[in-house]
């Protein structure tokens, strides 16, 4: 296809998603899915023609992380059964053999056989593989498109990007850049893009001149390097914030961008023709990442589904799918990822789950043939279950397709087969009846699904004493010193077993003696002994060392651990005081001093803080040479008044020049209603009505607009339409309106059509009809045929109105007969009237006289043509002379009043839709049969007194239970009505739950408290925030995220309440165990890691290797400090923000000289690793550390404190950050310095060898990323918690983070 018609469809793409809602229903696009999983991890897979590649473990045994590549087309997957292995093997080097890519005869992948990384070619028609490189560093993520391959290189120290010529078997080009090679925000790497024309890769911005991650790229006809993609169109709202992810085809580009939100989105460009521009692929406010393109076909990783799901999007298709977002697989949960797609021609393949299950998805796009997807299984969960007579356990079943895939909206019928065993209901729910086994089936249409039940007929077994286990676990005592030993019995359940009795013994009583039943342990000489509790056969062991060493008040830790206080808020603080050895020191006297009292004061006694103004400090705790400290943040309640605003009612119709009073119920963000909530009322569009401060909204014109009531920080919605006022049929009048004829007669009746405002209608057409045809008949035209005497009704109906005359047929056939006999008229209607003899000898053709009797009423010509004057009744009279005698008949007419009449009534609103609870006051207006308003008091009707009642005067409607209900206003027989739908009552809070519901810390631990707030239908209220309380302020304290910090031994509750609602959980402190001696620095970090610097309070803290802290709401040129660091020599870190952070989560940890780097220099003190998450790193401006180290070390290394450096380890070399000695206190030296970004750092004697500064290095700050993990988002700053490791990941420890239940803000994958 020519390029013109390509950047057509393009341009069309673009037009069409800018016309869209921003969030349309999912399409699923066409075709055959293939999924055959099998044991074992199948990652990172590439696709040219039917062939992939990938990495596989299934011959790593030993679980090393080996990986080898395989090799298989997609008919090989297609054929195979489910978990059944597939494919060749390519690689069998006991190394690791990792990320493939594939193109025609060719497969290259990275290879650690030697140590580092290097790139090896595979040529599928020799069978043969050839290491292409041999340098020192590392060359990795290799792709292979036609005759190039492309890598990265860090040999040179930085990660240059290699171009490979096939033909030629040599290095066409190395092009000297800097390449970033992890997504924004994260750790997982991407390969470089590569087409037979074009390489691209990403480089990182610089923070310092505001310049962020761009995608650049390298003409490989040209030799050099051209420039960045995509310059911003005309338009464009923003620039982009960070690009990332390149993948090529021929000219065209596709990467993902962040530019209008802080989600990424997807887009393209013709790098052939750059004025064009970059092209919008994807628009919601969702993540969509990864993508890979192939001529008119785009994928990638999409995230408007829990987890990550795969998209597609086909710019050459034809019809409906031409440009359209097309879902080829949605996630089933939260679970179950879908990575890294790659696409040749129709067919896609990508890595389904991490790690260990992990396997391979294939997907054969087919435009013009969908796979109707049918029940071929079902899966009942739990597949077994045991339980005890009258016990019942729910089942579920899920149905799914062919292809695997979970099939919703199935119904399912349950069934038992052994119903003595037990029954199961409708909803899948299994009551147990008597001993036995039961098979439950789910069946669905020919489909079925089981699981086995097993009823117990005896109660289960009694607990059996298992463990037993004693703290503290290590103590270190005094001679003379005594420490009481605690023991815990677990079951075989380990459930804890109470009244279990323990005798105590000590097997070193040279030692110390210990108390037999009371496990009180008292020192008696220098030494160790093992302390063992024993109950019946079981046992449980500590280990006390005796210490002749007098014990001294060496530090003290401060709890809570970096408070946030609002101005006037309290915290007391705790102060654990410990000897040399770790150990506490109960009943050591503190004094508290704040190092700014206009921020807050704090007893020097008591500890209690009170704060004062905005702003940090630092608050101390003394105690002789001995003290300890931590930084308490005063923030000014910055929180919008309103959380939420609902308007009532939440839609209406009216008529135009009606009113209605809308009314907002508005919320704070503790779900409580704000009674005086300030509002303010919007109208989208002004021509069709407006509305006044007061919520009062006037109809103006035809249409439909928004109603928005805005408060402090909320608003709310409502949507009101108002009729056009076209006119509207109401009214059918039938002239005459009764008529009384003789059989045999005929009248021509008229119907005339009026609207709402009583104006005549024409050319309305009507269906006449008579209520009884033996009476009479009427035709099309209202033409009347009296046949037979009785009485009838004609009706003349249209468009559902109806208007009628009375006819009354009589039988006379004597004398003088006037048809009609009796009529009813309109002033200003005529009638002809007719006279028929009757039995009147010699008087044919006699002459008929006409006469009326009150010429006031009407007038009657001579041949009987009569016309109505004025109201009232009179009298026609028809008269024949005879020769012998004189004879008459006569009629009656009756003119009516032209005065006005009720003819309608107007309710207003027509229709709306009100919440339950509420209440709305309707309007009644009375129109005359001339469409004129006329005063009408009005009786009011529910026809469902249940659903909502109205008052009978007033109007005023209470809305009581969801549903839906007619309101009639009625007056001297004309109604008109109302429809109402009334909604579930407004949410507020009415149930919260907390988790844990109870808890047991030690004395200085804490724990992170979750609530989830229910409304009164168990909806999930995630946008009402809990006020946390604790009932006992001097056993721990909570903050307003629901850190609970424990300070001493006892119990205590805390409260979660929103709205009126409140909800408890109980925390029982105990005793810690007392920490292992600190011992002293290692002057060898490389090989034993530096002293964790732990503390403990009362009974002991336990010791933490990790520290992490958390700030919210950061905004641009504002500092935020960590303190009160106590895992490394690192002691705070003050953060200065480039651009406003809402949320940045910082964790330190000690680690060891990363692998590739030597050290910095003949004397190191301690590695520290300190990695930023939640925020971007250009969002940083700089940081400000401090860290200190011991005289003894320095003496001891023969170095002055001028010496010591603080160095960052970047771009495969040691930093020198610029170091200041700040003081020297208790035999602590005390430094400041300060780094651009994050990484590895090392505090060591200034090298000669290195001698760049900061300024002089030009180095991008970076950070270390967070593995895969979903947190949901507050917006309250959190404390620092400690947190567990895994050597394997610096930030793996995350999830452990006493729950801190927060969204990461951006991209998580490993």
């Amino acid at each position: 296809m020519k390029k013109l018609t390509y950047l057509t469809l393009l341009c069309a793409v673009v037009i069409v998603g800018l016309l869209a809602p921003p969030v349309a229903a999912v399409i699923n696009a066409p075709g055959e899915p293939i999924y055959r999983p099998f044991n074992g991890a199948q990652e990172r897979p590439d696709i040219d023609g039917d062939m992939i590649v990938w990495e596989d473990d299934r011959y790593d045994e030993q679980k090393k992380g080996v990986k080898d590549i395989f090799l298989a087309t997609v008919d090989d997957f297609r054929s195979t059964p489910p978990y059944t292995y597939v494919g060749t093997r390519i690689t069998d080097d006991p190394a690791s053999q990792e990320k493939p890519s594939i193109s025609g005869d060719y497969i290259a992948w990275q290879d650690n056989r030697h140590g580092n990384w290097d790139i090896y070619l595979y040529r599928r028609s020799t069978n043969t593989a050839t290491q292409l490189t041999t340098d020192p560093g590392n060359q990795w993520l290799p792709i292979v498109r036609g005759n190039y391959i492309a890598w990265y290189d860090d040999s040179s120290g930085r990660t240059n990007i290699v171009l490979y010529d096939i033909a030629a078997g040599a290095v066409k080009d190395v092009i000297d850049v800097n390449a970033k090679t992890t997504i924004p925000g994260g750790s997982t790497e991407f390969k470089p893009a590569l087409s037979e024309q074009y390489v691209a890769w990403v480089e990182p911005g610089d923070v310092t001149v505001h310049t962020y991650d761009k995608v650049y790229y390298y003409d490989i006809a040209a030799g050099r390097i051209v420039g960045p993609i995509a310059p911003t169109l005309e338009g464009d709202p923003l620039p982009s914030i960070s690009q990332s992810w390149p993948s090529l085809s021929g000219s065209f580009i596709a990467w993902e961008d962040t530019l209008y939100r802080m989600d990424p989105d997807i887009y393209i460009a013709d790098i052939h023709d750059p004025a064009e521009g970059r092209m919008h692929i994807t628009r919601n406010d969702f993540d969509q990442v990864s993508p890979a393109i192939d001529g008119g076909i785009i994928v990638w990783e999409d995230k408007q589904i829990p987890e990550r799901s795969i998209f597609m999007c086909d710019l050459f298709a034809v019809g409906d799918f031409q440009g359209e977002e097309m879902c080829l697989v949605e996630a089933e949960d939260r679970e179950d990822a879908h990575l890294y797609p790659a696409v040749s021609g129709n067919t896609i393949v990508w890595q389904r789950g991490r790690g260990p299950n992990s396997n391979l998805y294939i997907f054969v796009y087919q435009p013009d043939a969908a796979v109707e997807r049918v029940v071929t299984n079902i899966d009942v969960t739990p597949p077994t279950a045991t339980l005890n007579v009258g016990e019942t356990e729910p089942f579920s079943a899920l149905a799914r397709d062919q292809f695997g895939l979970k099939l919703a909206g199935v119904t399912f019928t349950w069934t038992s087969d052994d119903a003595t065993v037990g029954t199961i209901d409708d909803t899948g729910r299994f009551t147990a009846k008597a001993a036995g086994t039961a098979t439950v089936t789910a069946t669905a249409g020919n489909v079925s699904g089981t699981a086995t039940v097993t009823v117990n007929a005896e109660e289960p077994g009694e607990p059996v004493l298992d463990r037993i286990e004693v703290t503290p676990e290590t103590p270190t005592l005094e001679i003379d010193g005594t420490q009481q030993f605690t023991a815990t019995a677990f079951d075989q359940f380990e459930d804890e077993m109470i009244g279990v009795a323990f005798s105590w013994s000590c097997d070193n009583e040279t030692v110390g003696t210990i108390d037999n039943s009371t496990g009180l342990f008292t020192a008696k000489a220098e030494g160790t002994a093992d302390v063992v509790a024993t109950a019946g056969s079981v046992s449980g062991t500590a280990t006390v060392t005796v210490s002749a060493e007098e014990p001294v008040a060496m530090s003290i830790e401060v709890a809570p651990p970096t408070p946030t206080l609002e101005v006037d808020g309290t915290v007391t603080f705790e102060a654990a005081v410990h000897d040399q050895f770790g150990n506490p020191m109960p009943g050591i006297a503190v004094n508290w001093s704040c190092s700014d009292t206009a921020v807050g004061t704090i007893d020097e006694s008591s500890g209690l803080f009170t704060a004062l103004t905005a702003g940090t400090a630092t608050v101390t705790a003394s105690a002789g040479d001995a003290s300890g400290e931590t930084t308490v943040t005063v923030t000014v309640n910055e929180w919008p008044a309103l959380a939420k605003i609902e308007v009532v009612p939440s839609a209406a119709t009216l008529e135009t020049g009606d009113e209605l009073e809308f009314s907002a119920v508005a919320f704070d963000r503790f779900g409580n209603i704000v009674e005086d909530a300030e509002i303010t009322w919007e109208c989208s569009d002004t021509c069709i009505g407006t509305i006044d401060e007061c919520g009062v909204f006037t109809a103006l014109d035809g249409g439909t607009a928004t109603i928005t009531a805005c408060g402090d920080g909320a608003e709310g919605t409502a949507t009101v339409t108002v009729n056009c006022g076209d006119p509207v049929l109401s009214r059918i009048v039938v002239t005459p309106a009764a008529i009384t004829l003789a059989a045999g007669d005929t009248a021509a009746f008229t119907a005339t059509a009026f609207d709402q405002d009583g104006c005549e209608m024409p050319d309305v057409e009507i269906a006449w009809e008579c209520s009884d045809d033996t009476v009479g008949e009427v035709d099309d035209t209202g033409f009347f045929a009296a046949l037979a005497a009785g009485p009838a009704t004609v009706t003349a109906t249209s468009g559902g109105v109806t208007g009628a005359a009375d006819v009354e047929v009589t039988d006379e056939s004597t004398g003088v007969v006037v048809s009609p006999s009796a009529i009813i008229l309109d002033c200003g209607d005529e009638w002809q009237f007719n006279a028929d003899v009757y039995d009147l000898q010699d008087n044919a053709g006699s002459i008929v006289t006409w006469s009326c009797v009150d010429p006031g009423v009407g007038e009657i010509t001579d041949d009987g043509l009569f016309t109505a004057c004025g109201e009232g009744s009179t009298s026609v009279t028809a008269t024949v002379a005879g020769e012998n005698e004189t004879v008459t008949g006569t009629a009656t007419v009756t003119v009516r009043s032209t005065a006005s009449e009720l003819a309608r009534i107007e309710v207003s609103p027509s229709d709306f839709c009100i919440p339950a609870g509420n209440c709305l006051t309707l309007t009644a207006r009375g129109f005359d049969q001339y469409g004129l308003p006329m005063d009408v008091d009005v009786d009011w009707k529910s026809s469902d007194p249940c659903v909502g009642e109205i008052d009978l005067c007033s109007g005023a409607f209470t809305a009581l239970a969801e549903g839906e209900v007619t309101l009639t206003a009625s007056a001297d027989g004309v109604s008109g009505s109302a429809c109402v739908t009334v909604e579930p009552s407004i949410p507020v809070p009415d149930c919260i739950e907390v988790e844990p519901p109870e808890t047991t810390l030690t004395a200085g631990g804490t724990r992170e408290f979750t609530a989830t707030v229910f409304d009164q239908r168990d909806n999930e209220m995630d946008w009402v925030r809990v006020a946390w309380s604790c009932s006992d302020d001097d056993v721990g304290t909570i903050d307003r995220s629901g850190l609970f910090t424990a300070f001493s031994q006892g119990s205590t509750d805390v409260t979660a309440r929103a709205g009126s609602v409140e909800r408890t959980a109980s925390v029982t402190i105990t005793a810690a165990p007392t920490p292992d001696p600190t011992p002293d620095p290692t002057p060898n970090p490389t090989t034993t890691p530096a002293p964790n610097r732990a503390a403990s309070d009362g009974g002991g803290w336990s010791p933490r290797t990790h520290y992490a802290g958390i700030c919210e709401d950061l905004k641009s040129g504002e500092t935020h400090t960590f303190s009160g660091i106590d895992v490394t020599s690192i002691g705070s870190v003050a953060i200065t923000a480039s651009g406003n952070i809402p949320r940045l989560l910082m964790t330190v940890k000690e680690t060891g000289c990363p692998n590739l780097a030597e050290p910095p220099g003949s004397s190191t003190y301690e590695y520290v690793e300190i990695a930023i998450s939640w925020a971007n790193p250009n969002q940083i401006g700089g940081a400000t550390l401090t860290f200190t180290i011991p005289a003894k070390w320095l003496d001891e290394h023969g170095m002055a404190p001028e010496d010591v450096r603080l160095m960052r380890y970047v771009d495969g070399g040691w930093q020198i950050l610029e170091t200041e000695v700040v003081g020297e206190e208790n035999g602590l030296y005390r430094f400041r310095a300060t780094t651009p970004g994050f990484s590895t750092f090392a505090i060591a004697a200034s090298p000669s060898s290195l001698t760049a500064s900061a300024e002089e290095i030009d180095v991008t700050p970076d950070v270390t990323g967070t593995p895969g993990v979903t947190e949901e988002v507050t917006t309250e700053p959190t404390a620092a918690v400690p947190a567990t490791t895994t050597p394997a990941a610096p930030l793996i420890y995350a999830p452990l983070l006493a729950p801190l239940a927060f969204l990461l803000w951006g991209r998580r994958k490993n």
